[in-house]
């Protein structure tokens, strides 16, 4: 019993103290560089829900209803070309370059295109709290 009790204390102590924890080294520019990099991949991979789930409504449900069923539409690589953060640290410009060709052709075309990210109020710090506050282009 007196095993059983200590055990119990000993728990209660580290949950105490790792719940006082801040979230070490992790930032605004950190959070959103993951959120940029999560972002990216789904588009290099063609995910056209986990893309849209980064952009706020209506800009979200239009990117999915314009991508999901693109068949032809191949993303070969997307540059993150400039990442301009405000002095706020909630807000971005975010410039990126997308490659792409469309089927039949092999031709790969280009497409510079500018985001506005802003930081989710009150949201969970982390990658997450991170969204698309403009429209992504048609890439014909």
């Amino acid at each position: 019993m007196h095993r059983s009790s200590l055990v119990i204390l000993v728990l209660a102590l580290t949950a105490l103290l790792l719940s006082g924890c801040p979230r070490q080294g992790l930032t605004p520019e950190k959070d959103l560089h993951d959120a940029l990099g999560l972002f990216v991949q789904s588009l290099r991979w063609g995910d056209a829900p986990g893309s849209a789930r980064f952009f706020v409504d209506p800009h979200g449900q239009d990117f999915l209803e314009r991508y999901r069923d693109r068949d032809e539409l191949n993303i070969t690589d997307v540059f993150l070309n400039e990442v301009h953060l405000s002095p706020e640290r909630d807000q971005a410009q975010v410039r990126l370059r997308v490659e792409y060709f469309l089927l039949p052709s092999a031709s790969v075309r280009r497409a510079d295109i500018e985001q506005h990210w802003r930081m989710l109020p009150g949201g969970i710090p982390g990658p997450q709290s991170w969204r698309i506050h403009s429209a992504f282009p048609d890439l014909y």
